[in-house]
């Protein structure tokens, strides 16, 4: 049995994937596949890069009859991509094609520290996008009939028209190609069914949300690309039903987005927590493993960047535990060694190298006793915070008070 039938035959672990991705696009023509070891991805003949992760969940997670065709089909439009005219200059001829969609910030930020570790310097290259809502943001881009091409800055320039105007288009397409009777509901709730690959994009369409009948403010979900769910805050069965669904989607499914769920006041989307403690823990739990993988895969780039820029800093880990039926992440603050904090539930204070004098602090405790030694590190989403100075014995005293 050669490495393909082996893979198809289970669920791979990434690098068998990695090895039949490639074979798959030597088998498409691009004899030239060079393996990135850092951040599961491939580099073309020809200088492009394909991320393997969304392609990856895609296939771990069809049904064995259709993994070839989940392959067959990505290598095919990646493939294409070469092939097709370029993005053309006169904003006549694009602006039909001009579509708005929905991205995690984090990831953006792995992006751009990616960037950096590379050496690449030229923010004209940085995807346009604009800010939505904590953790969202919306990025322009260009549809065809087998690719959505991200739009970076230098494109939009020989358009002769500003960021908002274009971005203005892309909503009215979207608009255009969105059909109302397709966001169906049940029971107050509400779920996307265009199946087009925007559907998380009509997160954009308040006008469509306020049409709905929900019960208390409409309260959004979009998981990942292909979901976009909606019900109300007084709706508790609704907010259960939602949070179950997507976080499955979330997690086991390609292009997630974000863990968090959107309450719509005044026409501006912000975070929402429901108040009810069941629901409010399953939402936390969902946003706790978002947070855990995003900070896990900053880490390691950063790292590499720090190794690259020969600085000297710990990068603490996000860690998720469970504690008497309790769960929280935390994160660990060393003695004397200049560290980088992700912002967790809990500081964990390392007073010895061994770990037999530690206690943990709430994060909001603590940062009310060394809030002014945490500088928030620049240019880092998720947010980090760099930790020059160790509290001073005067300080770890108060914080030992505040334990738990």
């Amino acid at each position: 049995m050669n490495l393909v039938d082996k893979v198809l035959s289970r669920k791979p672990n990434p690098a068998d994937f990695t090895q039949m991705m490639i074979r798959a696009f030597q088998k498409a023509g691009i004899p030239e596949v060079e393996q990135s070891g850092s951040d599961f991805s491939l580099k073309l003949e020809g200088g492009g890069t394909i991320f393997l992760s969304n392609i990856y969940s895609n296939y771990c997670h069809a049904r064995r009859g259709a993994r070839q065709s989940v392959v067959s089909e990505f290598v095919a439009a990646a493939v294409s991509i070469a092939k097709e005219p370029a993005i053309p200059t006169d904003f006549a001829l694009v602006k039909q094609s001009l579509m708005p969609t929905i991205r995690d910030a984090a990831n953006f930020g792995l992006m751009q520290l990616m960037n950096r570790k590379d050496g690449k310097s030229d923010a004209g290259l940085d995807a346009l996008t604009k800010p939505l809502a904590e953790g969202l943001v919306v990025e322009l881009a260009y549809d065809t009939e087998r690719n959505i091409t991200s739009i970076n800055r230098n494109m939009l320039e020989p358009w002769g028209v500003s960021a908002d105007e274009a971005f203005k288009t892309a909503r009215e397409n979207l608009w255009e190609k969105t059909n109302p009777n397709r966001l169906a509901g049940q029971g107050g709730v509400y779920r996307g069914e265009w199946a087009d690959a925007y559907d998380s994009s009509r997160i954009l369409l308040t006008e469509l949300i306020y049409r709905l009948s929900v019960d208390g403010d409409p309260v959004a979900f979009v998981p990942n690309r292909d979901q976009f769910w909606v019900t109300g805050t007084d709706n508790q069965a609704g907010l259960g039903a939602i949070l179950k669904g997507g976080a499955e989607s979330h997690f086991k499914q390609g292009h997630p987005i974000s863990p968090d769920l959107y309450r719509l006041v005044d026409g501006a989307w912000k975070v929402y927590v429901p108040e009810d403690a069941t629901l409010r823990e399953l939402s936390l739990s969902i946003k706790r493993g978002r947070a855990e993988i995003d900070y896990s895969q900053q880490q390691k780039v950063l790292n590499e960047v720090h190794e690259k820029e020969e600085i000297d800093v710990f990068v603490s880990s996000y860690k998720v535990y469970e504690l008497n039926g309790t769960t929280y992440s935390a994160c660990v603050w060393p003695i004397d060694v200049d560290s980088s904090l992700p912002r967790a539930e809990k500081i964990a204070f390392l007073l010895d190298e061994h770990g037999k004098d530690a206690f943990m602090v709430p994060w909001k405790a603590a940062t009310s006793v060394v809030g002014d030694l945490l500088e928030e590190e620049a240019g880092l989403t998720p947010v980090r915070y760099r930790a020059r100075v160790f509290p001073s014995a005067e300080r770890i005293g108060k914080l030992r008070q505040l334990a738990g």
